[in-house]
């Protein structure tokens, strides 16, 4: 994920998936989040339009809060326009998210 969101900016030293209370999870990104939100928003203006094709918990000041790990995904790898990171991603996010190695959500 960090090698990934380095193509937006450089400034980027950490980015993973992180949950938030019970069931939204977001893309963390470290560490200055809403600078770099910013110029992705710039970078890909059709991130609102891609978005609309999936549950979106809700628009933070920062960041989107997604339901599940599978639309945040696939949120990013179509904004992107990077389809073949899908797999990729969702892999890597089980290493940093527990529940989902059990099939829990």
């Amino acid at each position: 994920m960090t090698r990934l969101l380095r193509e937006v900016s450089d400034d980027v030293q950490k980015a993973l998936v992180a949950r938030v209370w019970t069931s939204e999870y977001y893309i963390k990104v470290e560490p200055h989040p809403c600078e770099f939100w910013e110029v992705f928003k710039l970078k890909f203006p059709d991130w609102v339009v891609c978005v609309r094709q999936y549950k979106v918990s809700t628009f933070s000041y920062c960041t989107l809060l997604f339901y599940t790990v599978e639309d945040l995904v696939g949120w990013l790898s179509d904004t992107m326009k990077r389809p073949g990171i899908r797999s990729l991603l969702s892999l890597e996010c089980m290493k940093y998210l527990p529940e989902l190695r059990w099939g829990l959500k």
